[in-house]
């Protein structure tokens, strides 16, 4: 059953509310997890065993004050005690985050180039936010409205929002866009610290563009596509000419993931390589003058972005809707539901990455400026170039 221009149209609009809001809902999750993940790597206490039984401020043991947040620590805590509830301890620490962002005062700076510094954080959210229009979240429909419903039944709702023959270019695209407002939110406020936090980001992205570039052009060459979907499905399935081509991908994709994913974190300014806000030297970077809202569209952009380096490296090194990773999918054959594509492998592999995005954060120093740079243009630039020429080998022999 085809769509009409309206149906397609209506079912597009719904389409981009379930993706803004599953964004949305994800990075306040992903800042209460970062702060558990943190806590437990790290043995902090704040995260993990706040809220005592307390209800509230203590005078003595003859007064208590029961207030709205006490009343909450001491309902986590209470339902700490149990085992399956025990990841709730440290929610009121999420809670305030989200209201002190919504209620904080909202300042300019009075020298601040007014327009650009209001424009600049929308610009990185809004480019952030842009590139889930080509990300394939399923590579088919989720499910069928039904027929009895009126004016949608049984038309299909996809797992995707459009289908580019490009996908992959607009994405690469619309997510360096991003790095514009981090430079003009730097230079919009009329600082040096966060002027000198933004030109590093620029210096950093841009260095990093060039091998992440190049790490998913082997994708490219062994897929000989730029579509999303099917790039995910061949570079999961595709059944090599022999043994050794088989185990040569593997081993290309193997390596490509780690190269790959070296370079998102860079991209995203993620612990190692979060230079652009370096507290020591920079007091906090580029956002140094921002608050309330406008801090947090930078902070939104960030985790957004996140995800989007985890669903390529899922969709194009980790297996993408298939169950198995780097090409395995294609080498050994798994009947039945396992077998077959599904949305909650591809979930699964992205909330694992993004798991890692927070680990790799409690457990690594950051990197110094030229050894941030000197990894970039001296090491993974030319092992994605030899990567590249090896793909194209492989795709040769294939």
């Amino acid at each position: 059953m085809t769509p009409t221009l309206t149906q397609y149209l209506v079912i597009s609009l719904l389409q981009i509310l379930l993706i803004i809001s599953f964004v949305m809902a994800l990075v306040p999750m992903l800042t209460f997890a970062e702060r558990k993940v943190i806590a437990y790597v790290q043995v902090r206490l704040g995260a993990t065993r706040i809220a005592g039984g307390l209800w509230g401020a203590q005078s003595g043991r003859t007064h208590q004050s029961r207030t709205l947040t006490g009343g909450i620590n001491g309902l986590m805590w209470y339902l700490g005690k149990v085992p399956v509830f025990s990841i709730l301890r440290g929610l009121p620490i999420f809670l305030a985050d989200g209201i002190k962002l919504v209620t904080k005062e909202d300042i300019v700076p009075a020298s601040a180039d007014k327009a650009v510094f209001v424009l600049s954080p929308a610009l990185a959210m809004v480019a952030s936010f842009t590139v889930f229009a080509a990300i394939s979240f399923a590579p088919g429909a989720l499910f069928i409205f039904p027929k009895a419903m009126p004016f949608l039944g049984g038309l299909p709702f996809n797992g995707f929002l459009t289908d580019l023959n490009v996908g992959l270019l607009f994405i690469l695209g619309i997510a360096s866009v991003s790095v514009y407002g981090i430079v003009l939110g730097a230079w919009a406020s009329n600082s040096k610290y966060p002027l000198l936090g933004g030109l590093r980001s620029a210096a950093q992205i841009v260095s990093y563009e060039v091998p992440l570039t190049l790490s998913l052009l082997v994708p490219v060459v062994l897929t000989g596509s730029l579509n999303f979907n099917e790039m995910s499905v061949r570079m999961a399935t595709d059944a090599p000419a022999n043994v050794v081509v088989g185990i040569l991908r593997g081993l290309l994709m193997f390596v490509g993931f780690f190269v790959y994913t070296t370079c998102g974190f860079a991209e995203t300014n993620r612990t190692p390589f979060d230079l652009a806000e370096a507290e020591t030297e920079l007091v906090a970077g580029f956002h140094t003058e921002y608050t309330g809202m406008k801090f947090g569209w930078f902070f939104l952009a960030e985790y957004a972005a996140m995800l989007t380096v985890s669903a390529l490296a899922s969709a194009f090194f980790l297996g993408g809707h298939y169950l198995l990773p780097f090409g395995l999918q294609g080498m050994v054959h798994i009947g039945g539901w396992m077998g077959e594509p599904h949305i909650l492998f591809f979930l699964g592999k992205i909330f694992f990455l993004l798991f890692v995005f927070l680990w790799i954060r409690a457990t690594l120093p950051r990197y110094r400026y030229d050894q941030l740079m000197n990894v970039g243009w001296k090491f993974l630039i030319p092992y994605t170039l030899i990567m590249f020429v090896v793909a194209a080998l492989l795709r040769y022999a294939a």
